[in-house]
């Protein structure tokens, strides 16, 4: 009927190179499109390039895309323009161009999907350099967020480079969001002890521990009990601005270890029971008296 169209299929294609009528001039034009379209090729890439850096918070990889995509299109055209020439059916060409732009945008993807991922982190940012995030089991400092991955450097020396979009795929802890950071750690005391006083020997310990905040001011709190044994929780705050927390822990458990050695408070031990059938001990201060 008139108006309908059918596809070119394989059969076509022969019969289409098969019946054309190439010409010396005909094979001269397609070589010569195809070495003119090189150098106009990147001729393109760099306008393209050119105009990408003045839009505003555009990703340098965008514009590294959209350079790479004007040339590879100038290519493709040509391409189709010489085949053509050679006696090619335009379905055939419209087909062989379809072609190749699939391809070149399922080779872009990653790199495009980073792209955006990078320009969001950048216009929306949870984070910034020099925060210290912890995400897909890595914490440190970010050192750059690229356009492609942001940048980490962890509290052993390491570099991790993590891409963007696996950034914006999981969980973004920013320990730094805050000016400060809790940290804690527990001391077990007998269940006979003043808990007032090992209360106010803790505090007057941790006050003078360098790097410890006073507010929020620490706090010491029973947590749990086992039999004779009172567990106290110690926490406190530090800086969210330091690479670790290491160090006023360090300082905040010797001090209090200092203080109640002082005062002649022991931490207690786990009481320890025989069983009289099996002759074994077991730990009376577990949770289940086991």
């Amino acid at each position: 009927m008139i108006g309908e169209y059918a596809a070119p299929s394989v059969s076509d294609l022969g019969d289409a190179v098969a019946s054309s009528q190439i010409t010396g001039w005909d094979l001269f034009a397609a070589v010569a499109i195809l070495v003119v379209a090189y150098p106009v090729g990147i001729l393109v890439r760099r306008v393209a390039v050119r105009g990408l850096k003045r839009v505003p918070n555009l990703p340098a990889e965008l514009v590294v895309v959209g350079g790479r995509s004007a040339r590879w299109l100038v290519y493709i055209v040509a391409l189709g323009w010489a085949l053509s020439l050679l006696g090619l059916g335009a379905g055939w060409v419209a087909v062989l161009v379809l072609v190749l732009l699939v391809v070149g945008v399922l080779m872009l993807r990653p790199m495009v999907e980073n792209a955006a991922a990078g320009l969001l982190l950048t216009l929306r940012p949870a984070y910034a350099a020099g925060d210290r995030i912890e995400t897909l089991d890595y914490e440190g400092s970010v050192t750059s967020i690229g356009t492609r991955s942001t940048v980490l450097k962890t509290t052993d020396g390491r570099e991790v480079h993590i891409p963007n979009t696996e950034v914006l795929k999981n969980p973004i802890v920013v320990y730094t969001a805050r000016s400060n950071r809790k940290a804690s750690f527990d001391i077990p005391v007998s269940f006979a002890a003043d808990l007032d006083a090992v209360t106010k020997l803790v505090l007057k310990a941790l006050s003078r521990v360098k790097g410890l905040q006073s507010d929020p001011a620490p706090s010491v709190q029973a947590s749990d009990i086992h039999y004779d044994t009172i567990t106290l929780s110690i926490g406190y705050w530090y800086p969210s601005s330091m690479a670790s927390g290491s160090s006023v822990t360090d300082g905040a458990i010797r001090a209090v270890r200092e203080a109640l050695a002082d005062a002649g408070i022991k931490p207690a031990l786990p009481t320890v029971g025989v069983d009289k059938d099996t002759g074994t001990s077991s730990d009376a201060s577990t949770k289940d008296g086991a």
